[in-house]
């Protein structure tokens, strides 16, 4: 349309090859609860490895933002990078569950996190704001390219050579990913140094009154997200359903074909009719899973639903909530934003995986997913307020 901002330009479209090579290194992660059981854990030391990693990635997601708009984000995303893949190499050594596993599987995901925001951040940057949520949307296909196709060569590579060759290739991708990097515009920061956020600027922004329904409304949809990606494969080895691929196509699959075709939708519907019907998509989805012991005979075609129902909620979901956050916070804190709305999703998986896993062990699968289907519905009260708070001229 003439006199629109440019969006799809040669560094936006730099940005999208890097965040996909990164992001197959990061999805692979997506199969790490089955190594947790090949050491010997239960569900529940599925929900504690994971959730006791992802509360560090959280701890620090405060000094990841500040950073970003300190040093700039070719920096950090170079620096996460090189150590994303140095942070698969200890997985080779590991025999046992124990304290050495809790501490690597942290140190995995203090990177993850920092190299999720420093995604994100970048992305904003390079979208206008009028079209942002369609920016991100579209970045954001690479990353989702990547989850629904890493589990499926995952899987593959696992059953041929074992968790060595899987831990290599997630080395050979986080490298390919760094080395994609160098292409970024060396910007150190796009904002005054007198504007620059300091970490005690971070907790302020986290309470703003603008930005905590969104947090929250993160919060929720990180509980749903985890719960979807991190037990479905250990569910499914659980009803003696061999491959958990199909999920995750039809989940990526769903959510590319909304971000591609309803991008600029995004934006124009704007944000509260969006995420209503995203969570509620989301939901059902969720609630799929729990009925999938009632439909193994047809095993493939509800886990293909359910993808495509959980799919249909994260496209929508993630990037209009990360537009409605940057589009609130302050323009030169942008980073701190962004890793603020990244950590509260994160947040999502520090609350609910070890719940998950916790759930799961003792009532089982079924019992846990009709749960996290329950609380997804929250995140449709939380938005329908603040559409309603919006339009009162509350907030």
């Amino acid at each position: 349309m003439t006199g629109e901002p440019a969006l799809y330009t040669r560094e936006f479209r730099r940005a999208c090859v890097l965040h996909f090579t990164s992001a197959m290194s990061l999805a692979l992660f997506l199969l790490f609860p089955l190594y947790i059981k090949a050491l010997g854990g239960t569900e529940v030391t599925i929900g504690l490895v994971l959730g006791v990693g992802t509360a560090a990635s959280v701890a620090a997601r405060p000094f990841v933002g500040v950073l970003l708009d300190h040093a700039g984000r070719r920096r950090v995303l170079l620096w996460c990078g090189v150590a994303n893949a140095v942070s698969w190499i200890p997985f080779f050594f590991l025999t046992t569950v124990g304290p050495a596993l809790y501490f690597w599987v942290s140190v995995h995901e203090i990177v993850w996190g920092a190299l999720f925001a420093a995604f994100f951040t970048y992305a904003a940057d390079l979208a206008p704001p009028a079209r942002r949520a369609e920016g991100i949307a579209v970045f954001g296909v690479a990353g989702m390219s990547a989850n629904g196709l890493a589990p499926i060569v995952g899987e593959r590579v696992i059953e041929a050579s074992g968790y060595p060759a899987f831990f290599a290739l997630a080395i050979a991708f986080a490298l390919l990913g760094t080395v994609a990097t160098l292409g970024v515009a060396a910007r150190t920061t796009i904002h005054p140094h007198e504007d620059r956020p300091r970490l005690r600027d971070v907790g302020r922004l986290a309470t703003h009154r603008d930005l905590a329904t969104v947090l929250g409304a993160t919060v929720v949809l990180g509980i749903a997200i985890n719960a979807a990606y991190f037990f479905v494969a250990p569910f499914t080895r659980v009803l003696h359903v061999e491959r958990t691929g199909p999920f995750f196509a039809a989940y990526a699959a769903t959510s590319i074909v909304i971000r591609l075709f309803g991008r600029r939708t995004l934006d124009l519907m704007g944000p509260h009719r969006v995420s209503v019907p995203g969570f509620v998509a989301f939901a059902l989805g969720l609630a799929g899973l729990a009925a999938l012991p009632f439909a193994l005979s047809a095993s493939t075609l509800v886990l293909v639903a359910c993808g495509i129902g959980c799919g249909a909620g994260h496209g929508s979901l993630f990037p209009v909530l990360n537009a409605l956050a940057v589009g609130r916070g302050p323009a030169s804190k942008q980073g701190a934003v962004v890793g603020l709305h990244t950590a509260a999703l994160d947040f999502g998986a520090v609350v609910g995986t070890p719940l998950c896993g916790a759930v799961a062990q003792v009532l089982g699968y079924p019992a846990m997913y009709g749960a996290t289907a329950l609380a997804s519905l929250g995140g449709v009260v939380l938005m329908a307020r603040d559409g309603r708070a919006w339009r009162g001229g509350v907030a």
